[in-house]
């Protein structure tokens, strides 16, 4: 037995020793090398070589490699490198300062398959840092990817949080989340730069397959002055003369009504008198029925809708919660957002036009110049107060780890670019160089308007051309909208792992300009019309109504979930379907606002009457302006402030702190700067122009 066992180690011995010298005088291909046998052991010894460069090493490797002191050892200037060695030297004498700069950095946590990837560290800790090293707190973007079998696709899926929004780390993230890139908090010296750390990350984790972006602008230092621009200066002087105003108009406000101008022009500013009339809620004798319900419904929807997108910046201990949260089928309601600002289109198109009708009813014609003036102090005070205040005043109230994307970004993008807005040209132009993007609806809203006063001349006094030149361009909006998500592969529906720069490309090419969006809006003018001509004055019986009813409602349910399967989660992006949402929605949306309008002008609400004239629902009306430019401001300012992950919940999305103060914004802006510019208008351009003279 001990002879064979010699033999077979010796056998054994020399079969491998001639392989090797084979191996050595062979070229790469050969018989032998390409063997079944030989391939195997080739094929498994390849296997283990790459075993740790696999998704499945760096998962079980993670916390053991993750770089537990993070600082820029080759900085690129002197006194970097000096202040991280001094950094390393006082770390291992547990100098007080050393282990601050080194506890505020993060580190890697339990539950990130939970979702609990974004560690922010300890921001105020890193600024604190005052010693003989001052601490500058970055914010780095790690992209994480895991490839290969479905098991480390599910890990990749639970590490990212679900891929609720696909982005990368160059994706812009001041608007739209970079919501599948992680988020990491280091404390450095101040001394190093942005490009400085994200070389000695980069060359830390290149190994477990994680891409590193520093932006320069994600590095914040305590006391940091920002330079005093004129821009400043001068939106410092604007708000302080609307503080004066308001101090005089309030002070001296008597009860009276004014003889002069100039009392008058007090008046206007006076808030004990706003204040009045923003909470008397008597109806107008010219108001038109369920308006304010509509608005009200919409609005809540929007706000809603804007929150979810807000919370997506946020990181939380259970982000994949928030993922699978939004991708149930009920979710389908968010999602389908586009139709709640197609109310808005709707109801402005119906209002616009139903007043210049009373023009053209009394005059016979429309003075285009005093209605682009109306149209100008209605939109154009509170919007310009709102970026004068996000650009110059907001950046230095506070700060936060993602405060320089959230709202620093904003203001940069704004002082470039506000002079857009000021023209209210701003849509045109994308996202990505957009001030204040949930503005673009103002700029449509004003471009539609102008369009609206020729077209409505001519309807009223041409009406064949008219109606059919308003056809035309319905027809070609419904149109332009299918072309443009079929090629651009783009969605007016928010599905289930859209990327950033679709979200970007959609707003891009179809959901910002008017000229895609303009056939609600026609639908509201027609029905503007034909409710002022009494075209559609019949009665309905009790069944005809509640018939009436259920078919709206039909209707409108269908809208909103027939694209309930893009919201779930796997869905694969198909062109059709994407196209005839965007192309039908509006029009199957609009029908349903013109029955349920008719149906409550005509008191026809039944058992609604009470919530469609609800006393809420009047006040919001004169806020809601406000409330809408007011929200993403208070959203941003406080996921810039969050310091650290929370525990996701769907009551988040109504936040009662958050959504009082909303409200809370929203009225001081009304009776502040909307109200008295109003009454600035009337008092010098409006009807009271004359009386004024007259005295």
């Amino acid at each position: 037995m001990a002879v064979r066992a010699c033999a077979l180690l010796f056998l054994a011995f020399t079969t491998a020793a001639a392989r090797e010298c084979i191996e050595l005088t062979l070229p790469d291909k050969s018989l032998l090398t390409d063997s079944i046998l030989n391939g195997t052991i080739l094929k498994l010894a390849a296997k283990n070589e790459s075993f740790e460069e696999s998704g499945r090493f760096n998962v079980v490797e993670m916390w053991e490699r993750f770089p537990k002191i993070v600082v820029p050892r080759n900085g690129t200037s002197d006194q970097c490198r000096r202040d991280s060695q001094l950094y390393l030297d006082s770390l291992e004498r547990l100098e007080l300062w050393a282990l601050k700069m080194f506890d505020a950095t993060a580190k890697p946590p339990a539950g990130i398959l939970s979702g609990n990837g974004n560690q922010y560290g300890d921001f105020d800790e890193c600024l604190s840092i005052d010693g003989a090293v001052r601490g500058k707190y970055c914010l780095a973007s790690l992209q994480v990817s895991f490839h290969g079998d479905k098991n480390m696709a599910d890990i990749d899926t639970l590490v990212h949080s679900g891929h609720y929004i696909r982005s990368n780390i160059t994706d812009m993230g001041h608007r739209v989340p970079r919501y599948s890139s992680l988020l990491w908090g280091v404390c450095i010296p101040s001394s190093c730069s942005s490009f400085d750390l994200e070389e000695e990350l980069s060359e830390n984790l290149s190994s477990l397959g994680i891409s590193v972006k520093v932006h320069n602008t994600m590095c914040t230092v305590k006391d940091f002055n920002r330079p005093y621009s004129f821009g400043k200066t001068l939106s410092i002087t604007f708000f302080l003369a609307i503080i004066l105003l308001l101090s005089l108009g309030t002070i001296l406000d008597d009860d009276k009504e004014g003889a002069t101008n100039f009392e008058k022009l007090l008046n206007a500013f006076s808030l004990k008198r706003n204040l009045k009339k923003i909470f008397d809620l008597s109806d107008s004798p010219t108001k038109v029925k369920g308006i304010d319900a509509f608005r009200g419904v919409n609005a809540l929807a929007l706000l809603i809708a804007h929150k979810s997108m807000a919370m997506a910046h946020n990181p939380y201990v259970n982000k994949v919660s928030y993922s699978n949260v939004f991708g149930m089928p009920w979710a389908v309601v968010g999602r389908s957002a586009i139709l709640y600002t197609d109310s808005f289109l709707y109801l402005s198109g119906f209002l616009n036009a139903n007043n210049l009708l009373q023009d053209l009813e009394r005059k016979g014609t429309i003075n285009l110049k005093d209605r682009l003036i109306a149209r100008w102090f209605r939109l154009f005070p509170l919007f310009v107060s709102l970026m004068l205040f996000c650009t110059y005043i907001l950046p230095d109230v506070n700060n936060g780890p993602q405060w320089n994307l959230v709202v620093e970004e904003h203001s940069r993008v704004c002082e470039k670019n506000m002079w857009k807005s000021f023209l209210f040209i701003h849509n045109y132009f994308g996202f990505e160089e957009m001030c204040l993007t949930h503005t673009h609806q103002i700029g449509m809203d004003m471009q539609l308007y102008v369009a609206t006063l020729p077209l409505m001349v001519l309807i009223w006094k041409f009406k064949k051309l008219g109606w059919s030149l308003l056809v035309l361009i319905a027809v070609a909006s419904t149109v332009l909208r299918y072309l443009a998500i079929y090629w651009y592969d783009i969605s007016m529906f928010v599905y289930f792992g859209i990327s950033v720069q679709k979200l970007l490309d959609a707003a891009r090419y179809s959901y910002i300009l008017p000229t895609h969006r303009a056939t609600i809006y026609l639908i509201g003018m027609v029905m503007a019309y034909l409710m002022k001509s009494k075209k559609l004055n019949f009665t309905l019986s009790t069944a005809q109504s509640r018939l009436l009813w259920c078919s709206c409602f039909g209707l409108a349910i269908f809208t909103v979930v027939s694209p309930y399967r893009m919201g779930l989660e796997g869905y694969q992006y198909e062109h059709y379907p994407a196209a005839m949402f965007a192309a039908f929605s509006p029009i199957l949306w609009g029908l349903v606002m013109c029955v349920a309008h008719w149906a409550i002008c005509n008191d026809y609400a039944g058992v609604g009457t009470a919530f469609v004239e609800a006393r809420v629902f009047k006040f919001f009306n004169k806020i809601a302006y406000s409330v809408y430019l007011t929200q993403f401001p208070i959203f941003f300012y406080n996921v810039g402030i969050q310091r650290h992950a929370e525990y996701y919940s769907p009551l988040l999305l109504l936040h009662f702190p958050e959504v009082l103060t909303v409200l809370l914004v929203s009225i001081m802006a009304t009776v502040a700067i909307e109200m008295p510019f109003n009454k600035v208008y009337r008092i010098y351009f409006g009807t009271s122009q004359t009386k004024l003279k007259d005295k």
